[in-house]
């Protein structure tokens, strides 16, 4: 990459630290410091902790320094987080033998939430043996334990076989699999660890023996589990990284970037932050990732809470008072109200955001001189192909994955509303709807004066929806650009859903009367939930009449626009008018 896309990387990522936190079992920390002195002839590298510290004020980085973890501290990890750099020595114990502890420091990062810059700093001779250990753990779905279960050939030939003769597979090919899975090993390896293996007879499944072999070699390196430890590992792209015998060693795992340098006496804070930068730089983040980690640098830079033109003006925080007030007195709603208000500043604040001047030019900038590197790259027939090269990546990909995932960001977002709103996809077995009943009339207020009928029912809600067809993906993207299907992804499933009658473009109605005005109800590994009555024929022989009270889970939410749009063509329907022609002879 060019001088352009390089500065654009560090200003981003390693310009925009404000902090560091210092974790290392031979460093005092901040109340060490002020006891006796010998307390302090306990900490073998007090040198090298005051260097750093001095060296790091220097580049205007407060500092802090922490010596002890003790296994399960939370919330000493959300202590680092709150620091953009986090420097960790490999080994947390006086023998520099044990890295189980800096291991659970690093599957904790890589779960929270906030994005992790962190220097793994050791003393190690090999730092590819320190990437492997960290690369195993953070992969911890690829558990050798249980893996033949249910696969009785290849269970009962695993048991019966002597694995003392068989090859280990190389740094290179573990790397191939922890950043890739089998798929990700090239074809001569996967064919030289099924050859080593020496299988004998049909009717086994030489590939699953080959990735239970390397998934054994990964759990070797792995560490007990960690407690109370959520892990998402995103499948294969879990995991990104590199090592070169003389060159950076990274890894990029969820909410964490590892770099992995080694220690060095001289000029310690300039070694590591050229090593950071340059592990960084081998990492290549794609035009994507460089602008949300600017967006995310001026977030924390600027206070817009005391930006005048936004929140901080006593007239405007009087108006918006009034506002919250007003929603109150309607709705009666606290959590209703309190998500209103907070719809209107996140709004205000993205329309600040990509207005910013200095952000438009900064992307501008960068994307100009990623174009100009990748040249003919991104110019072939195949826009997918080009799409892939600019995004970095080397990994295969599934195109129908691919731009079904596109249009579901495009026109989806998450549900976590307090009700249901117009464009909220449920669904109950395998029967799905979308709310097209305007979001006015599924609030918690009274509808009208106390005499009308949607006011007496209150808050009983009349809610329409319309049936919606769950069909076949590839259907489904073939027919895209004509509006007329839902794209919904939850929970790494997805759901094509058609909006519209395929032959007649026309929305299937269905009425509703939901309970509470439509309020929903949130479980912990689940989708959110809430209850109707719906009106239905239950027999083929009798009347429709009221089904009795259910409950349907939310599968997601449709962008206010694309909701806009299907509360639009669908009130067209309502509004339809019949009239009589003949056609002549």
């Amino acid at each position: 990459m060019s001088a352009v896309y390089d500065k654009a990387v560090g200003k981003t990522f390693v310009d925009g630290l404000r902090s560091v936190f210092l974790v290392d079992d031979a460093f005092p920390n901040f109340g060490d410091m002020f006891k006796s002195e010998r307390t302090l002839r306990r900490f073998k590298e007090k040198e090298r902790a005051a260097a750093l510290y001095g060296e790091f004020r220097k580049r205007q980085l407060p500092c802090d320094i922490e010596n002890t973890f003790r296994k399960g501290d939370i919330k000493m990890v959300e202590r680092m987080r709150k620091c953009d750099l986090i420097v960790l020595d490999f080994h947390l114990d006086a023998d520099d033998l044990d890295n189980t502890k800096s291991i659970e420091i690093l599957q904790r990062l890589a779960e929270s939430r906030h994005f992790n810059t962190v220097v793994v700093y050791t003393k190690a001779d090999d730092l590819v043996d320190v990437w492997l250990d960290i690369a195993a753990n953070l992969r911890s779905d690829l558990a050798f334990d249980g893996f033949l279960d249910g696969h009785e050939a290849e269970l009962d030939w695993w048991k019966a076989a002597d694995s003392k003769d068989w090859d280990r597979p190389t740094a290179e090919v573990m790397a191939q699999f922890m950043t890739g899975g089998l798929a990700g090993v090239s074809k001569d390896a996967r064919t030289e660890i099924i050859k080593g293996l020496s299988i004998k007879g049909g009717g086994i499944d030489r590939d699953l023996l080959a990735e239970a072999w390397l998934r054994q070699n990964v759990a070797k390196r792995q560490n007990p589990p960690t407690e109370e430890l959520e892990t998402d590992q995103g499948g294969n792209h879990g995991l990104q990284g590199k090592f070169t015998r003389n060159g950076p060693h990274w890894i990029q795992c969820r909410g964490c970037f590892i770099a992995i340098i080694k220690k060095q006496d001289a000029n310690e804070v300039r070694h590591l932050m050229s090593g950071l930068h340059a592990a960084l730089l081998d990492w290549k983040p794609n035009f994507l990732q460089l602008l949300v980690s600017e967006i995310q640098n001026n977030l924390e830079l600027e206070s817009f809470a005391a930006d005048p033109r936004l929140f901080s003006d006593l007239e405007r925080q009087i108006g918006l008072s009034h506002y919250l007030l007003s929603e109150l007195e309607e709705d009666g709603d606290q959590t209703a109200a309190v998500e209103s208000v907070i719809d209107r500043m996140v709004e205000t604040l993205r329309h600040r955001i990509s207005s910013d001047t200095q952000l438009r030019g900064f992307a501008g900038k960068v994307l100009t001189d990623i174009r100009a590197d990748l040249g003919d790259g991104i110019k072939s027939a195949d826009t997918l192909e080009n799409a892939r090269v600019l995004a970095h990546t080397d990994l295969k990909f599934d195109p129908t994955r691919v731009m079904f995932l596109l249009n579901s960001f495009l026109s989806t977002e998450h549900f976590s509303k307090s009700r249901i709103t117009t464009g909220t996809v449920f669904r109950d077995g395998a029967d799905y709807w979308m709310v097209t009943s305007p979001a006015c009339d599924l609030t918690a207020r009274k509808a009208g004066s106390a005499s009308t009928w949607a006011s007496s029912l209150h808050p009983v809600k009349a809610m329409m929806a319309i049936k919606l067809d769950l069909v076949d993906e590839a259907k489904s993207l073939k027919n895209a650009t004509q509006g007329r299907h839902a794209f919904i992804v939850k929970d790494k499933e997805f759901f094509p859903l058609r909006i519209f009658d395929e032959q007649t473009s026309q929305p299937a109605p269905e009425m509703f009367f939901t309970l509470d005005a439509g309020k929903t109800r949130f479980v912990p590994g689940k989708m959110a939930t809430f209850k109707a009555v719906r009106i239905a024929r239950t027999d083929l022989t009798k009347f429709p009449k009221l089904v009795g009270q259910q409950e349907f889970a939310v599968v997601g939410q449709l962008r206010a626009n694309y909701a806009s749009r299907v509360l639009q063509l669908t009130g067209a329907h309502f509004a339809r008018i019949g009239i009589d022609f003949f056609k002549g002879a």
